[in-house]
């Protein structure tokens, strides 16, 4: 007696993927179907295996919720990740090389390194030296600002939250503008590009350039603390090279295991350079071309704060961390 044998479409059928999850779902749906006939249309359950994952959908619908003003509201509020931030401020040092190579060299008065303005006013006391006059005001005019502007930049980080992309592109966006304005009075000729007379009357005007890049040489100061980069000062070369020395590390191999020792020798050596190319760019173009110098590299940092990588893309409040330095 043969065995009666299914043939191989309804096997196939019974057999198939499709099938096993097919039926179950027409089945529920006519039995649902059958329950609200006559009531309007409904809408059918699903099965389990049919359901989303609920959080997922929910993040999914509210960032598509966010609108335009609100990304960009929150993509500027977030903090950025200091790492890789002692570049800005070796770039930084060669700034200030370039417009205290500048202002000594046609002013007679340093606009970053407040040393030297002090040693002048000390001796404007005693009436040295005796050319050019007034020498000393200059000076103190240079150091009021540059005290007065850290004041400025220290609250104003502060306030704002100091590592927020929206504050650091404020604060190099400041710097940048202060260079614009002292590079395009000089360039104008409102601010004679030669250097000064010793024995000529002391040209006022002069204080406004100084004054501008003493301005952003406080910015710049601010923001190597901020960063968390004290070994970079970007103004100041005596408190460096003793750092550098006393060193217990200095000589230790290989090169990357002493990135405190890398800093401070880069930040040496671009200060060096910048003040060393303010004085060939003097000799080789015009005295204005180092400041437009120093305006691009300043504007280019001020940009790079635009794409720079944050910490973790949330929106912290703002608060002032008490152990912050600023």
């Amino acid at each position: 007696m043969h065995t009666p044998r299914r043939s191989l479409s309804s096997a196939t059928t019974e057999n198939s993927p499709d099938s096993k999850i097919r039926d179950p779902l027409d089945s529920q749906c006519e039995t649902v179907h059958q329950i609200h006939a006559g009531d309007g249309p409904q809408r059918t359950p699903r099965p389990a295996e049919y359901s989303t994952d609920v959080s997922f959908a929910d993040n999914t619908t509210s960032m598509e919720k966010l609108s335009w003003p609100s990304q960009m509201t929150t993509y500027f509020l977030v903090e950025l990740d200091p790492r890789r931030a002692d570049i800005i401020l070796i770039v930084c040092g060669f700034v200030s090389g370039l417009v205290d190579g500048l202002s000594f060299n046609a002013w007679g008065s340093f606009s970053s390194m407040q040393t030297g303005n002090t040693v002048f006013i000390a001796l404007g006391v005693s009436g040295q030296p005796e050319y050019p006059a007034f020498l000393w005001a200059k000076s103190l005019i240079a150091l009021v600002v540059f005290l007065l502007s850290n004041v400025f930049f220290i609250h104003l980080s502060r306030a704002l939250n100091p590592l927020r992309r929206s504050t650091l592109i404020l604060s190099f966006g400041l710097q940048t503008a202060a260079l614009i304005v002292a590079a395009s009075v000089v360039q104008a000729g409102i601010v004679s590009p030669k250097p000064e007379n010793p024995r000529a009357p002391i040209e006022w005007i002069q204080i406004v350039p100084i004054t501008l890049m003493a301005f952003q040489a406080a910015g710049q100061i601010c923001a190597s603390r901020l960063l968390a980069f004290d070994e970079i000062p970007t103004v100041v070369l005596t408190t460096l090279l003793c750092d550098l020395l006393v060193d217990t590390k200095l000589y230790t191999r290989p090169w990357s295991a002493n990135p405190k020792r890398n800093r401070r020798i880069a930040a040496f050596l671009a200060l060096f350079m910048g003040a060393m190319t303010a004085g060939g760019l003097s000799k080789a173009a015009t005295m204005a071309s180092s400041l437009w110098l120093a305006v691009a590299l300043k504007g280019a940092i001020t940009l790079s704060w635009f794409v720079w990588k944050d910490t973790s893309g949330a929106v912290r409040p703002k608060t002032v961390l008490d152990e912050s330095p600023v």
